[in-house]
Formats: structure tokens, C-alpha cells, sequence
């Protein structure tokens, strides 16, 4: 009896785009909730709610760390909190603007300047930040008002603040970036005057763009600018120009805000029609022929704004949490590992937004926090979980949930279905008829 052997069955992952009959025998054809790691094929972790029921039900989520405590930051539509433990118990604290923002799912965008968190709604008001006294709530970021309205993303890059598509006096403009003067450490930027030759502070429209700026994010010693079909590079320079730019892509821009991931000088983007990879001067595909049809087949196209990507860098992975067709909000995501260069899929609880740092170490592994049942908990006794503290991924559901991904066997206290598929065998020999009498 002739044994096949399947090895290593993680090599390659998901490939739903191409012809069944024509991949190699460790290609599978369908996958849920299975991970590909390091050769290896594994069931997902689960996850599991923290830091208690939040007190709104979160949009966006973002970790800060205030005199070595750690704590998330959480924002909803109108409200704004900070959470962590403190002496075993989990402490909600209010810091709202006076003015609330009125945020939706997947129109935050943050950025941490000096350590500083600084948000945007993109629902036509300044932009605002939080200087981490808990007695203290989000103002409004320094001299922005004097010259804009709002923009539509705000970015840091070196010491600057960076606005994308800004609204200046009512008149939406969606080509101009705007940059604050240098801030001091530990401080905001005090000016945005782009008129006072004296400071650095400036704006022009963005040359080359045909479409909208979308987003912008940093890219090693410079930062990268989205717009819907279109990619420039911003690099500083000093002098009277203070930043240079270029376009590098003229047919690939991104999706939407928060659909570009930062990796080891590589940025993950996905766009209109793909998702690829790009170091600032050439790009290259990671899901044609393996994942691209399919996954823009199954996007629901009426709830393709709520798409966005986040980062797993314990394992290595990036996902894409995606609406697939029917679903009103995030409940699959794609999962990239950027080292073994796989692709698989997992369902998701309904979530707004995801990021990754640090939890509160009395958090980790507390026996009130675990919800997998006596008899199948995987995780020690009073001990760590399955990630290192200092790089859980943080999930904000519409179930009012703050989830902690890979923080359980269970999700949330449910197993978790999962399954790999694989059709059209042919065991390198199609004109033969087979039977399989056992597989081990």
C-alpha cells in the first residue's frame, strides 16, 4: 500500500483563487480558524473579554502607558475613557472632551507624539489630545483652530503633526497636507501657521493626486501618503521647502483609514482591488492567486468603509478584519503571516478596531478573567497567557466588549468551529482511480 505523505501541511496555507486540481498536496482549498506557523498547522486561540464591560460601547481602541501603569484608551461615539486595574479591580475613568466627539466605526485615526495620544473623528472638529493626567480630559490640540477646521486623518511624523484632507473655512480641501511647526518633547506643537516664515509650520496640496487623501502613515525615515488610488512619499529636507514630495504609485492608493500596517520597514496596505506590500519604492501583491478574488468577492460592498488592519507581532501576522456579505460590521478577518508568507482566514466578535501593547500585568492570566471551562483550559494556573504581556492585541466590539485575542482556548467562553478543507486531489495522478483505506 502506497503512504502519501502530506509535509509540512502549514507550508503554504489558503489558496481559494486558483484551480483545486492543479496545487500541490499541502495547499488547502478552505480553512476557518486554523493558523499556519511555522510549518505547522494549529486551531486558533480563542479570545476573551478584559478589563470588565467598558462603559460605552468602544469604536476605537489604543494603549498608553502613564508613569509605568498601563493603560488602554477607548473612544465611543461621544465618550472617551481610560481603563486599567488598579489594586485588582478595573477602573473606568471618564475623560471626555468638553466638546464630545461624535465618532463612527472606522473614522478614528490616532497617533502618539512625545508619548501623547492625539485622535481624530473626522466629524468636522480640531482634532484633540490627552496629556495623561487622569484628572484631566482630550483637549483640543494647540493653534489648529486659528488655521483649519478639521482634516479627515492626523499623523505624526519625526516631530511634526501631519493633517491630511483639511477643511479650512467651511470649504473642504482634499488634496492639501498641513504640518504643525516642531513640538518640544514631551509637548504639543504650538503653532500651525503656515503664514509666520519664522517656525516650520506649512501646507501645500499634494502634487500628482487625481483622487482624495485618505490616510497617511510613517514608513522608516519618511511618510507615506494615501489617497484613493495614488501613493506619494513625504521626506523632510529643511531649508524653505521643509518636506519634499513624490509619487511612488500611480495605480494603488487604500481602501479606507487604518488599512495601512507598518513591518520591518514594510508597509501592508490594502487597496480598491488588493492587498500588497511596499518598502516606499516598489510594491508586490501578497494575496493574487492565493486570496484576492475571493476576498473581494466575499467583502460586502455596502459596509466596505468598517475594513481595517492591525498588527499581531508576536506571531508575526497582520490582519485584515473585514464584513463578509450580510454581516453589518467586522466578523471575519483575513491573517497574514509576513514571515511564512501564508494566508488563512478566522471569524471575528463583531469588532470596530484592534491594536496591540501593553495590559495591565495584574490582568495577566487572573483566574476572574478566564472563561474557558476547568476541564479544557490550556493556560497555567495564576500564570501567563499565551502572548507576552507587552504585546496583547486589544479588540473593540459591538457587543460592548473589550476582547484580548489569543488569550484563551475558547472564544469568549464558546469553542471555537474550525476546519481545513481540501479538494480535487489527485495524488499526481488524475487518470487513476483511488481508494483511500486510512489517513493518520
Amino acid at each position: 500500500m502506497a503512504l502519501v505523505k502530506f509535509a509540512p501541511v502549514g507550508q503554504y496555507g489558503l489558496n481559494k483563487d486558483l484551480s483545486t486540481h492543479e496545487l500541490p498536496l499541502n495547499i488547502w482549498t478552505d480553512v476557518n480558524n486554523v493558523r499556519f506557523l511555522d510549518g505547522y498547522a494549529y486551531q486558533f486561540f480563542g479570545y476573551g473579554e478584559i478589563y470588565a464591560s467598558p462603559s460605552v460601547v468602544p469604536q476605537y481602541v489604543l494603549p498608553v502607558n502613564i508613569s509605568s501603569a498601563r493603560y488602554w484608551v477607548y473612544m465611543s461615539s461621544a465618550k472617551s475613557y481610560a481603563v486599567t486595574y488598579t489594586g485588582g479591580a478595573v477602573v473606568h475613568t471618564d475623560i471626555t472632551h468638553a466638546t464630545p466627539r461624535t465618532g463612527t466605526s472606522n473614522q478614528w485615526t490616532y497617533t502618539l507624539l512625545s508619548g501623547l495620544p492625539v485622535l481624530n473623528a473626522n466629524d468636522g472638529k480640531v482634532p484633540m489630545y490627552w496629556d495623561l493626567v487622569l484628572a484631566n480630559k482630550f483637549v483640543d490640540i494647540p493653534g489648529f483652530a486659528a488655521r483649519a477646521q478639521s482634516c479627515k486623518s492626523i499623523r505624526s511624523y519625526k516631530n511634526f503633526l501631519v493633517a491630511l484632507n483639511v477643511t479650512i473655512g467651511g470649504v473642504n480641501k482634499p488634496f492639501l497636507v498641513k504640518w504643525s511647526n516642531p513640538a518640544d518633547p514631551g509637548a504639543m506643537p504650538t503653532s500651525w501657521d503656515e503664514t509666520n516664515s519664522a517656525i516650520e509650520a506649512g501646507q501645500t496640496d499634494l502634487d500628482g493626486a487625481e483622487t482624495p487623501i485618505v490616510d497617511g502613515l510613517k514608513l522608516r525615515d519618511s511618510f507615506i501618503i494615501y489617497t484613493e488610488n495614488s501613493t506619494h512619499r513625504m521626506d523632510y529636507v529643511g531649508g524653505n521647502d521643509i518636506f519634499s514630495f513624490r509619487k511612488i504609485f500611480g495605480m494603488s492608493g487604500i481602501l479606507n483609514k487604518n488599512c495601512a500596517v507598518e513591518f520591518d520597514g514594510w508597509h501592508f496596505v490594502v487597496t480598491g482591488s488588493d492587498i500588497i506590500i511596499h518598502d516606499g519604492q516598489s510594491s508586490q501583491s501578497v494575496l493574487d492567486k492565493v486570496f484576492r478574488r475571493t476576498f473581494f468577492q466575499n467583502l460586502d460592498v455596502d459596509y466596505k468603509s468598517l475594513v481595517f488592519a492591525f498588527k499581531n507581532p508576536f506571531l508575526n501576522e497582520i490582519y485584515v478584519a473585514y464584513p463578509d456579505i450580510g454581516a453589518t460590521i467586522c466578523n471575519k478577518a483575513v491573517v497574514y503571516n509576513y514571515v511564512d508568507k501564508t494566508v488563512t482566514l478566522r471569524d471575528m466578535p463583531n469588532i470596530s478596531n484592534a491594536n496591540y501593547g501593553s495590559i495591565s500585568t495584574d490582568a495577566n492570566g487572573i483566574w476572574s478573567a478566564d472563561n474557558d471551562p476547568w476541564d479544557s483550559d490550556l493556560t497555567y494556573w495564576n500564570g501567563p497567557d499565551y502572548t507576552p504581556d507587552t504585546v496583547k492585541v486589544m479588540m473593540a466590539s459591538s457587543a460592548q466588549k473589550l476582547y484580548m485575542l489569543d488569550a484563551s482556548a475558547s472564544n469568549n467562553g464558546t469553542a471555537p468551529v474550525a476546519y481545513m478543507e481540501r479538494r480535487g486531489l489527485s495524488f499526481d495522478t488524475p487518470e487513476s482511480i483511488k481508494l483511500i483505506k486510512g489517513i493518520r
